[in-house]
């Protein structure tokens, strides 16, 4: 039924047409047509009536408006008022009348309007049927009715029971236990085959030589390493290991730093692991063209010892960060490379110039580097590896045990290199380089994997490098013993202790006064020399000690010139605190302030160094002593390349341009030797002195050399 459309003289033609028959008129035909009623799509559009309406209220309301506010206006005001009411209506009435003229064509684009909406409404309507037919082509397969299963029915009816079950299911039900007997003898018989599977044809690796069977499993063990547990499965001779537990024992002992640390595998790594382990039982794709030359048990070991070095170089590093951020701040670094195959620690801070002068090895750049790392025997054998196929492939067959003996004995003499390579032990282990040098100076193994104790290694190279630091300063003024003893310095011996509580670590004892002792030993923690009274009594003060520590660890080559320095800084003091008790009063080089004439004329050009003619400065060590009663006149005292030189000298203030000097107005030098001998010694006795020194003893000779520096006996001596 389709809608029809027509106009009232379309419907009369149509009426009144008669048809013809023969020449005549029948009667009027009757049509039963039932018109369709489309629906009025609007389509955004509103009635001409609405909007005529609104038209009409809205003009209405305003008029009413503008009635009630036009009496309050100016008369001008009114007639503005009303001049814009009247043209803002008249224009939306001229656009109402130009829409009722457009909307006589209205009936006709409402009809093609309606027409479209229909035939939409149409298209959908036949597009869900389409989809709900699909649907219905879909589903209607899955919801018919299965064919019965006759004959399963009439065997069941019939006998009870099924006749046709596939005999796969019988997988599914629990297997018949075996009796204890039978699980003995199945144990007994398993036991037999895995040792007759190790005495024929299994080439087991050298540390794993030592093993159990029992309970139809063979258990091997590598002492703080792991334990991997093993059993065959398969048909017929070609039986494979299998993996039946694997447990691994590297940990971190108590007491390292890192105990707090949990470093045992978790589920996760155990199954990874385990996975990887097996992978290594089983044979490559190739392995016809090289089936001697896999050997499970051998590739089973060099895997999971490699994985135990990794796991014990991690946990090096960890307890090396610990120990950086801990006991050993600010004095160990540590570096760890991108592979995670080598540790790098650099123990006191980095290298300085003490480290370097007394390094125990040959490499300057790594003197105070240890470089812990997984090293390859491998790679290292195959080098040499053509000259001891010979003369190691008969051991390392007999050492692999007799499967492989019998395995082996057959082989090329191309592959017999391979099998070296393969079975020579060991392979892989944790290797200890310290300044380039595999030299660690101990018989003691210092990384014991029962015991990983990072900090215990660090300790004992830092106090083997102390320990070479003070030997190489013992064995430089040995040396240089003659040169000492006559600047009044001796070397105590090395078993000399002056306090057994504070000399524990190696320790450099020099006496440079009378019963004044120096101690020189090294800091184990920072790598810095230390220096500090090693004699009863006053000390000198942490001042010169701490000078004296700085000296030796920028320059430790001239220790001889830094303790003939601490002499020569010593006597000073003791000169300046005597000089108090005498009431003298005492002013330091730099508090006096001479010309470089006066400086020349009051110790002569012997007594600058080249560097210092230069700047023509005075003495280190000197001191001024001045009179009381006489404030121009000044005692000075100075030591000159270890030797004393005194004079008294009158000073006064001299204004120059630029600046205030001290001018030199009289001098007078003092032999304090000379004045010595004439106020204690006869004259009769001089002579006899003179030969009793060329004779002296070594017990006597130190009482001479501190004759020399005993400057504040001799201005004692002066003064009375």
């Amino acid at each position: 039924m389709q809608p029809i459309l027509s106009t009232d003289n379309n419907t009369q033609q149509i009426t009144n047409a008669r048809p013809e028959i023969n020449g005549f008129k029948t009667k009027k035909p009757v049509i039963n047509e039932e018109k369709i009623v489309l629906p009025v799509e609007m389509a955004s559009m509103v009635p001409l009536k609405t909007l005529i309406g609104k038209m009409i209220y809205k003009s209405h309301a305003d008029l009413m408006t503008l009635t009630d506010t036009l009496p309050s206006m100016s008369d001008v005001e009114k007639k503005r008022q009303i001049l814009n009411y009247a043209t803002f209506v008249r224009k939306q009435f001229l656009k109402l009348l130009v829409l009722v003229k457009w909307a006589k064509n209205a009936r006709d684009i409402q009809m093609c309007q309606n027409i479209m909406a229909f035939l939409a409404n149409q298209n959908q309507i036949f597009q869900i049927t389409t989809d709900y037919l699909h649907k219905i082509h879909v589903e209607l397969p899955a919801a018919r009715l299965r064919e019965f299963d006759i004959d399963t029915a009439v065997d069941v009816l019939s006998t009870g029971t099924y006749q046709q079950m596939p005999s796969k299911t019988k997988d599914l039900f629990a297997v018949t236990p075996l009796s204890d007997a039978a699980v003995l003898e199945t144990f007994q018989n398993m036991n037999d085959l895995i040792r007759m599977r190790m005495l024929t044809t299994e080439v087991l690796p050298l540390p794993m030589q030592h093993y159990r069977i029992e309970n139809g499993r063979i258990y091997l063990k590598i002492e703080n390493e792991f334990e991997v547990t093993l059993t065959l499965t398969g048909q017929g001779e070609d039986k494979k290991w299998w993996i039946v537990s694997l447990d691994i024992f590297v940990e971190a002992t108590e007491g390292n730093g890192g105990e707090d640390v949990d470093f045992a595998l978790n589920d996760k790594q155990k199954q990874h692991l385990r996975m990887n382990a097996q992978k290594q039982l089983t044979p490559p794709d190739d392995s016809d063209k090289h089936k001697f030359m896999f050997f499970p048990l051998v590739n089973l070991y060099d895997y999971l010892h490699l994985c135990c070095l990794n796991m014990q170089l991690e946990i090096l590093y960890i307890q090396s960060a610990i120990l950086s951020k801990t006991r050993w701040i600010n004095q160990l670094k540590v570096q760890m490379d991108a592979d995670r195959s080598k540790l790098t620690l650099i123990y006191w801070g980095g290298e300085s110039a003490v480290s370097k002068w007394a390094r125990p090895h040959c490499d300057e750049k790594k003197s105070t580097t240890v470089e812990i790392s997984i090293n390859n025997e491998q790679e290292k054998q195959t080098k040499d590896m053509n000259i001891t196929v010979r003369d190691e492939f008969k051991g390392l067959i007999q050492k692999a045990g007799i499967g492989a003996s019998v395995a082996l004995s057959d082989i090329s003499l191309s592959d017999r290199t391979k099998v070296i390579t393969s079975l020579k032990y060991p392979k892989n282990d944790l290797e200890i380089v310290w300044g380039g040098s595999n030299d660690l100076y101990t018989t003691r193994k210092l990384l014991d994997p029962l015991q990983l104790n990072v900090e215990k290694l660090v300790q004992h190279i830092t106090n083997y490098h102390g320990k070479h630091i003070i030997d190489k300063f013992r064995t430089l003024l040995e040396s240089q013993k003659e040169f000492l003893e006559e600047n009044g310095l001796y070397l105590a011996e090395e078993n000399i202790e002056v306090d057994k509580d504070t000399f524990r670590r190696p320790t450099l004892i020099i006496r440079y006064r009378h019963q004044k002792y120096v101690s020189i030993e090294t800091d184990a923690r920072t790598g810095r020399v230390k220096a500090s009274e090693a004699s009863d009594g006053c000390s000198e003060g942490d001042v010169i000690l701490r000078s004296l520590e700085e000296r030796l660890q920028t320059d430790p080559a001239n220790i001889a010139r830094h303790l003939i320095w601490l002499r020569s800084e010593v006597v000073i003091r003791e000169v300046i605190s005597l000089a108090k008790q005498l009431n003298l009063q005492s002013y330091h080089p730099s508090q006096i302030n001479l010309r470089p004439d006066d400086i020349i004329k009051l110790f002569g050009d012997s007594s600058l160094k080249p560097e210092e003619k230069a700047k023509t400065s005075l003495p280190p060590h000197c001191v001024f002593l001045q009179f009381p009663q006489f404030e121009e006149w000044y005692f000075v005292i100075a030591i000159i390349k270890n030797e004393f030189r005194s004079c008294l000298c009158c000073l006064n203030k001299i204004y120059d341009q630029s600046n205030l000097y001290q001018g030199i107005v009289d001098v007078i030098y003092i032999d304090c030797d000379q004045m010595w001998r004439d106020q204690f010694m006869p004259s009769e006795t001089v002579t006899a002195t003179n030969k009793r020194r060329l004779s002296c003893t070594a017990e006597h000779t130190p009482a001479l050399k501190r004759r020399k520096t005993s400057a504040i006996e001799q201005m004692t001596a002066v003064d009375k």
